[in-house]
């Protein structure tokens, strides 16, 4: 479909902005579409984020645990985090490497970018690879409570089969890794 197809699928009457938050605002559009109807589709305007798969020399990978309030469970999940305005989210992937599980890559490498919820969400997450880990240390956000560890890939299929991990970004992290490795073993 072409960018002048898509646009008259999307013909906005009108947009009340309800909410403005540190990082999502809400709004709700009224929308006309091609037969005529409108709708009201309500739309949350997310800031972008990263997530990073960080991957050990012996092949770990470091997930956090920590508290997620809309939730209500302590989850397991590969780091991620906010972009900052102006920051390239290559610098965001290491900084919150560096803030979570207390390393710094040599190497790290934009893999896709995902929307979470593109029914309702602008959220969009840029997925990044880093390998060659070093000790590197920067202060945690003060409303995170971080505890990190290291899991097998193995550990980490059984964990997602048992329930334990539910982060939709640490499943899709783990299928590609897996991918990945399947395809470096075949060759």
């Amino acid at each position: 479909m072409g960018r002048e197809q898509r646009h008259a699928l999307r013909n906005i009457i009108e947009t009340e902005n309800i909410y403005n938050g540190a990082i999502l605002d809400l709004n709700i559009d009224r929308v006309l579409f091609p037969s005529g109807c409108e709708k009201i589709r309500e739309v949350v305007r997310h800031r972008s984020a990263v997530t990073v798969l960080p991957v050990h020399s012996d092949g770990k990978i470091s997930l956090v645990r920590q508290y997620r309030h809309a939730v209500d469970e302590d989850l397991y999940e590969i780091p991620a985090g906010l972009i900052e305005p102006d920051e390239d989210p290559a610098e965001t992937a290491v900084r919150e490497l560096q803030e979570e599980i207390g390393y710094k890559p040599a190497t790290i490498e934009k893999i896709f970018e995902f929307y979470t919820s593109p029914g309702y969400s602008t959220e969009r997450i840029i997925f990044f690879y880093a390998t060659d880990l070093t000790p590197s240390k920067l202060t945690e956000d003060d409303d995170e409570f971080i505890k990190v560890y290291d899991f097998t890939l193995d550990e980490i299929e059984s964990m997602i089969g048992s329930g334990d991990i539910k982060d939709g970004k640490t499943i899709m992290a783990y299928c590609w890794y897996r991918t990945k490795k399947a395809e470096e073993n075949a060759t």
